[in-house]
């Protein structure tokens, strides 16, 4: 498939008892893919709030928006995120499927990538797609506007053919790469992204403070209102015994009983259901990972051949960095490109900012979180 957008068109579905695993599945068979736990149907609701459908629902039971004289449309998408893409998802359908997920995300700006990591990623996507670079053929498929956010051409003072010059220079590289191998570097570096699987949600403390709860395959992290980069706090699903809500007042129980209960407020309470559906599948996830891992199920990896490759690429991102900056508007930077940029030159990633959010005791996180005030700077 070109993109990953893929309309189900409900209205056909000919009669309302059906169950909508059923055409779930079915979606998955005609794109030749087999059924994945990963991906599921969504749907907007009637406050046009995006949602997923239920498996043991009925289709129409879903509190489905509905558009006079059109049929109700479903979209196709990931779920839920693997921590380790090579090790959970296997076919390749499944893989391609998921791979034009996170490329649209990144593109559209709604996962944030550095500008260098986005030309090597615009370059990697025509490797997979169209393979080893003929000019003479492939220059036509570069285009800027539809590979690269909107926010990396912004910041630099590159014309059209420019930027077309430096991702074909950069797909130049990836010669001999086959379209698998360009997909699976692709995630292998995208998964470790900062918004990589992150499902925000807006919440408030006692005090009112506004702030995101972001629910992911590790954990669930608290973000200040004005940076859904860096998570503030962080509660790995290891410290987690039991979440509920009751009206708009969600109660975290942690293990071993020594910690307060850690309680937020979500202002939406059509969206409470789906905000404990996704922690409680999330955690579901992350024990039988670990299960699989202490039996020792898991795919064993070419350490060097995997070193190799990742010395590689920091070499094609500093030598893309290096150019780019040189032709960079600093004045049109984002707050995320701060943020992240913050980050960088303090020596962080993903994990190293994730291990940082949960430090201390769950005691003292739960206590800084009621501290938390609109005006807390990072």
């Amino acid at each position: 498939p070109s993109h990953q957008k893929l309309k189900a068109r409900v209205a056909a579905v000919p009669h309302q008892k059906l169950i909508l695993k059923m055409p779930k599945n079915s979606v998955m068979e005609k794109l030749g893919a087999p059924p994945s736990h990963f991906f599921n149907l969504q749907y907007i609701d009637s406050k046009d709030y995006e949602a997923f459908v239920k498996p043991e629902k009925k289709v129409l039971s879903h509190d489905l928006k509905k558009v006079k004289d059109e049929p109700y449309h479903l979209t196709l998408l990931a779920q839920y995120f693997p921590e380790l893409v090579n090790e959970e998802i296997s076919d390749e359908n499944v893989l391609n499927l998921f791979w034009l997920q996170i490329r649209d995300s990144i593109v559209n700006d709604v996962c944030y990538s550095p500008p260098e990591l986005c030309v090597l990623f615009a370059a990697e996507a025509l490797q997979a797609q169209y393979g080893d670079l003929d000019r003479g053929e492939h220059s036509v498929l570069v285009n800027a506007p539809e590979q690269l956010p909107q926010r990396v051409i912004d910041q630099h003072e590159l014309t059209a053919d420019q930027w077309v010059e430096r991702i074909l220079n950069c797909w130049e590289n990836l010669k001999g790469t086959s379209s698998q191998e360009a997909i699976l570097d692709y995630l292998n570096v995208a998964q470790d992204l900062e918004q990589y699987g992150v499902t925000y949600f807006e919440i408030h403390n006692k005090k009112g403070t506004k702030l995101w709860l972001g629910v992911h395959n590790l954990g669930m992290d608290i973000y200040e209102y004005k940076n859904k980069v860096t998570p503030r706090l962080g509660f790995p699903w290891t410290e987690i015994a039991n979440i509920s809500f009751s009206d708009k007042k969600f109660t975290i129980k942690m293990i071993g009983g020594k910690s307060p209960d850690f309680k937020f407020y979500s202002p939406r309470f059509k969206l409470n259901k789906r905000i404990l559906d996704l922690c409680v599948q999330n955690h579901k996830m992350y024990v039988d990972r670990r299960r699989k891992q202490m039996m020792g199920d898991g795919m064993t990896e070419d350490r060097a051949t995997f070193e190799a490759k990742i010395k590689k690429t920091r070499e094609q991102l500093a030598a893309i960095r290096n150019d780019l900056d040189s032709v960079k508007d600093s004045s049109k930077e984002t707050a995320e490109d701060k943020y992240y940029e913050q980050q960088k030159q303090a020596g962080m990633d993903k994990y190293k900012t994730m291990k940082k959010a949960q430090s201390g005791d769950a005691k003292r996180r739960i206590e800084d979180f009621e501290g938390l005030e609109d005006d807390v700077d990072v």
